[in-house]
């Protein structure tokens, strides 16, 4: 995105044909000047130009077309860090493409806003960094608590201090080298290897948990994925329509029902979750349901939860069955929460099946057709998830994020194994990985970016913002 030093107008409320009030924001060194000259005070010969900042003044605009209320930001206590103006009318469309019409064309040197221009000028003016911008455009578009306590978190800078922090202890690092390279006579204690390869590991334990963050941060922004698998007809749409407290998915007796997956949106302790309704795995020759059992492996594989479903009532032979089943998922989904959930428990007694296989790490009794035991079981799997998020300080949920700090500790992970294997290890070699390393961080922060970045992040927004 190109920056142009003019004044900027545009709608920072939705266009939504009738409301209460609408905004219209102007940003830019001429703002303040170009409304005062269309506003008419409510106290007779009060200037707009005469005002302090942060201060509200009623009146109206020009041929009376509205009653208004005018917010004053001056520079550089303003979002943007420029003069603004932000113009409180009443929410009819007529008066907002009015109002706007008549700046932009009798006002000087006024144009329409790009998409995230006013966002855009805020990060040229070091009023936010890029990362902060970002999570103002997550924060506009969260649809939970969880979503936006993150957004917000970001948008106070709890990750901009977090990479200042690391770049700053690159830094540091690499002053020490430049040192040796300058001095290489010199005895310098702060040079020992063990020194130079704590700092490196310091950074290494930092970026690992950040990286480690953005498997909970993502699953949190796109929702938790939770699969409901078993064989045919155990009830696993029964309570998927119980989950979601409608009839989403085709509840019948006869086996192979569900031949593909279905999806519900549940919100629990603030935390989005997804729930997939998905064929019953069995053995068949019928290509339409071996599809199903296609989609249902291939949902396991994207899941972050699988709720596995079986029958309480089964023969002994058939419980070992099942133990096999969980032991083995288990087994090839190590990184998976997998939740063993015993249906049918009104027809049957389930005490027996639990001190029978003790083994298994934690079952679940329920009856999804009269819905006991359902409310239990979601109140744990959400606490797992709720715990999770409240024990880190910093969440990463951005993609772009995410691969820059990868390639900055695999920059920094090459810097210290050279160090650590290679007494004879050139300085130069390690300072050139070390610059790569603080590089990708500056990414994050905009610190270090390009003109392709800068458009990718800031078009997404409304013109408003």
């Amino acid at each position: 995105m190109l920056f142009n030093d003019d004044t900027i107008i545009a709608l920072a409320t939705p266009p939504m044909g009738a409301s209460a009030i609408s905004v219209i924001r102007l940003s830019g060194k001429q703002s303040i000047y170009t409304v005062d000259s269309f506003f008419i005070s409510a106290k007779h010969g009060k200037k707009l130009q005469n005002q302090s900042t942060h201060t509200i003044h009623l009146g109206y605009i020009s041929d009376l077309i509205d009653q208004v209320l005018i917010s004053i930001f001056r520079e550089p206590y303003s979002y943007t860090g420029e003069n603004m103006i932000e113009i409180s009318c009443h929410g009819s469309q007529y008066i907002q493409e009015y109002i706007i019409k008549l700046f932009l064309e009798e006002g000087k040197g006024i144009r329409l806003a790009n998409p995230g221009e006013f966002t855009f000028r805020a990060f040229l003016n070091k009023k936010i960094d890029l990362s902060q911008a970002e999570a103002i455009y997550d924060i506009i578009y969260s649809e939970n608590k969880t979503n936006n306590e993150i957004s917000l978190q970001q948008i106070k800078g709890t990750l901009k201090e977090s990479i200042k922090s690391l770049r700053t202890k690159l830094l540091n690092f690499s002053s020490l080298l430049e040192l040796e390279l300058d001095f290489p006579e010199e005895n310098n204690p702060s040079l020992k290897k063990s020194t130079l390869l704590s700092i490196l590991k310091d950074l290494q334990v930092s970026l690992n948990n950040l990286i480690e963050s953005f498997s909970l941060g993502n699953a949190i922004k796109t929702g938790i994925i939770v699969v409901i698998i078993g064989n045919t007809n155990v009830g696993k749409s029964t309570l998927f329509n119980q989950i979601l407290q409608e009839n989403r998915s085709i509840v019948s007796h006869v086996s192979g029902t569900t031949r593909d997956s279905l999806e519900g949106n549940v919100i629990l302790k603030g935390i989005p979750f997804r729930f997939v309704d998905t064929a019953g795995i069995r053995k068949t020759t019928n290509p339409i349901e071996l599809l199903g059992i296609n989609k249902t492996l291939k949902s396991i594989k994207n899941a972050h939860v699988i709720l596995y479903l079986f029958e309480a009532y089964n023969g002994i032979e058939k419980q070992k069955k099942i133990i096999q089943t969980i032991q083995t998922l288990n087994k090839k989904y190590p990184m998976k929460k997998i939740f063993a959930i015993a249906n049918k428990s009104d027809i049957s007694s389930f005490k027996d099946f639990c001190n029978l296989h003790s083994s298994v790490n934690r079952i679940f009794d329920i009856s999804s057709k009269n819905n006991q035991g359902i409310n239990k079981m979601l109140d744990v799997l959400s606490k797992f998830f709720f715990d999770q998020f409240a024990k880190k300080r910093i969440i990463v949920t951005n993609n772009r994020h995410y691969e820059a700090l990868k390639k900055t500790l695999e920059e920094i992970s090459i810097a210290y194994n050279a160090l650590a294997l290679n007494n004879n290890i050139s300085i130069d070699l390690i300072s050139l990985h070390i610059r790569e390393s603080f590089r990708f961080l500056g990414q994050i922060t905009g610190e270090i970016t390009n003109e392709e970045v800068l458009s990718n992040i800031f078009s997404k927004f409304c013109i408003g913002k």
